[in-house]
């Protein structure tokens, strides 16, 4: 702020021209609809050139209207792909548990399970399954928290395509035009 060069005039200019060029959208929350929690996770692998760390994307929604969404590159490289969508899985188990104990201090009550939705049938049934195998320990004890969700009852884990996953718009580079459809596919749903 106190010395700006043209860098920063050049980041200001995209910043507005960001802000003009989406001056019509907008988040909607229709006052309709049940109090239903849907969750949708997705992760990048490898997807840094630099460092090979992978990318986390998920989103939250009540009803038909997303009130939580995050991307973040995560905190280590993981080995496979099966891992990086384990570790996204985790980080929006955590947001759901949260989502879930705060709608019930507000007296919104949730009906469980809460469905979050993967686009890796293989960290599904890492999940899924109680009995850890060899080649799943390199993953932290911490992230199983999502097995222990999934057996409390509390998230349902379902298998999402790629096509049909609105997280992939936070992990992955798409068209404006593919990121058109997707954001009117689920405006539908």
């Amino acid at each position: 702020m106190s010395a700006p060069r043209t860098p920063h005039r050049l980041d200001v200019q995209r910043i507005l021209r960001y802000l003009r060029g989406t001056q019509e959208v907008g988040l909607l929350f229709p006052a309709y609809g049940y109090a239903t929690l849907e969750a949708y996770s997705d992760a990048d692998y490898a997807g840094c050139q630099d460092t090979r760390r992978s990318t986390s994307g998920w989103c939250v929604k009540i009803g038909r209207s997303f009130i939580s969404w995050r991307c973040k590159k995560q905190d280590r490289v993981s080995k496979s792909s099966i891992e990086a969508e384990y570790r996204s899985m985790s980080e929006v188990a955590s947001e759901i548990e949260w989502l879930r104990r705060l709608l019930a201090e507000l007296g919104v009550q949730c009906p469980s399970p809460i469905r979050l939705h993967v686009g890796n049938t293989s960290a599904i049934r890492i999940a899924t399954n109680p009995v850890l195998h060899d080649r799943t320990k390199h993953i932290e004890v911490h992230i199983h928290y999502v097995r222990q969700l999934v057996t409390e009852g509390i998230v349902e884990l379902t298998y999402i395509s790629s096509e049909d996953q609105p997280a992939d718009l936070l992990t992955k580079a798409v068209s404006t035009t593919r990121h058109w459809f997707l954001a009117h596919k689920l405006m539908l749903r």
